[in-house]
């Protein structure tokens, strides 16, 4: 955005408080970003804050040539990877993101998205359930609302590549949804694309009010 890019300028001749602005202006995102990918709910205001830093340190850096929040989320993604190469890093010495998910290298930790409604954990749950690079395109999708091409933007991959992840990202997450229902009710019918979609609104709705 100009904004973003008019707050930046100003940063980098030594407006501190534009800084400051520039970096609230990602700070609910970046934070939902990290939320439901984590272990523990205390991890999330420290992968955060080594975002933010990422980000004052490479800013002159920036050339422009693409979106500030592209910039950010870049970041964000690095970060995560590592917080996910650290946390694992007893199990395995790679990690490979395109096959490993959340769950797997924590079975017992659990979102701190709290839903009551149990289609709604099932479905937060069950992005945990799907490979990480699946769940990050998934919930920028459904999260923040975003389509196939701003995704490739922010992620800096082609949208082809987006667009297949979004597919197998969606039938594993149905997978995932649905065994957890239907282990509580076993005559329900699979969940559709329409449900999700309303599941999904429903979580962000949750976030717009937080």
């Amino acid at each position: 955005m100009e904004l973003d890019i008019e707050l930046l300028e100003a940063w980098r001749g030594g407006d501190q408080r534009a800084g400051s602005r520039l970096l609230d202006r990602r700070t609910r995102e970046i934070t939902w970003f990290f939320r439901n990918k984590v272990f523990d709910e205390a991890d999330v205001p420290d992968l955060v804050s080594q975002t933010f830093l990422g980000c004052v340190h490479a800013r002159d850096r920036f050339e422009g040539s693409a979106s500030f929040r592209y910039f950010v989320y870049s970041i964000a993604h690095n970060v995560l990877r590592q917080y996910l190469r650290t946390k694992a890093k007893r199990r395995r010495e790679q990690l490979d993101f395109a096959t490993v998910c959340v769950h797997e290298l924590d079975p017992s930790s659990m979102s701190s998205i709290q839903m009551q409604r149990q289609e709604l954990r099932a479905f937060v749950e069950g992005l945990r359930r799907v490979p990480v690079e699946h769940q990050v395109v998934l919930e920028l999708k459904y999260f923040e609302n975003l389509t196939g091409p701003q995704i490739a933007e922010l992620l800096g991959v082609p949208e082809g590549t987006v667009r297949t992840r979004l597919r197998r990202g969606l039938e594993r997450l149905r997978s995932r949804v649905d065994e957890e229902l239907t282990r509580v009710d076993r005559e329900r019918e699979g969940s559709t694309g329409e449900e999700l979609e309303a599941w999904a609104a429903q979580v962000r709705a949750l976030r717009q009010s937080a």
